[in-house]
């Protein structure tokens, strides 16, 4: 009887100790910070045309935080080949999870520049989108692009013009040209000589990176 009662003594202390344990560790987990949350949009750009996921801007991005002690997941939501209002039409499947993104940046507008749409339909669609994460209170980065002039002088121009009138509108962020230092050097873009590779992606990540840092975007 002794015995059983020395080990139903030693089962009970082990148990009480295995519970201790587990709370302690859920005490931990939850003082643990949560990852915060960038949400990369917009055409094969963002996604990464041609290219692993990991050599995409977001990817490198999120690992350039990492690197510096940046406790942040960018989600890479582009599409090859959307339209800004293409974007329009799938921007509420991003803003209806539980947890919504801190940062958005968009990089939209090429393929409609390149098809030749009507720069205030395009302004409209990057303004209602902006105007949904606005809502939501998260802060918006815009990609500035460029288009050849082989639509006309005229169009290519106020086209690049654009971006910066929307975010002066809005009240956002601006990266006046996403493709700075990258577009219309050979061995920084793919063949086509319009989508960045691997090496490209680096030194737009880099850009956007300093560009978050340099603008307090985002947060320690």
């Amino acid at each position: 009887m002794k015995k059983l009662l020395l080990i139903f003594l030693i089962v009970m202390s082990i148990s009480a100790c295995s519970v201790l344990k587990d709370d302690e560790e859920t005490k931990t987990n939850l003082a643990a910070p949560s990852e915060k949350i960038i949400l990369a949009i917009g055409d094969s750009i963002t996604a990464g045309y041609n290219l692993k996921l990991e050599d995409s801007y977001p990817k490198q991005l999120e690992k350039k935080l990492a690197e510096n002690n940046y406790n942040y997941k960018v989600i890479n939501a582009g599409v090859s080949g959307d339209t800004s209002e293409n974007l329009l039409e799938r921007i509420d499947l991003y803003l209806s999870e539980d947890d919504l993104p801190e940062i958005a940046l968009i990089v939209i507008g090429g393929n409609d520049g390149l098809r030749g749409m009507s720069l205030d339909e395009l302004e409209g669609n990057i303004k209602e989108i902006v105007t949904k994460l606005k809502k939501k209170n998260i802060k918006v980065v815009i990609g500035g692009m460029k288009i050849p002039a082989n639509l006309g002088f005229n169009y290519s121009r106020n086209f690049s013009k654009l971006f910066k009138k929307i975010a002066k509108d809005e009240g956002v962020f601006l990266i006046d040209f996403f493709l700075e230092g990258v577009a219309s050097i050979r061995e920084l873009n793919l063949s086509d000589r319009i989508h960045p590779n691997e090496k490209g992606y680096k030194i737009i990540s880099d850009n956007v990176y300093e560009y978050l840092i340099d603008n307090d975007i985002i947060n320690d």
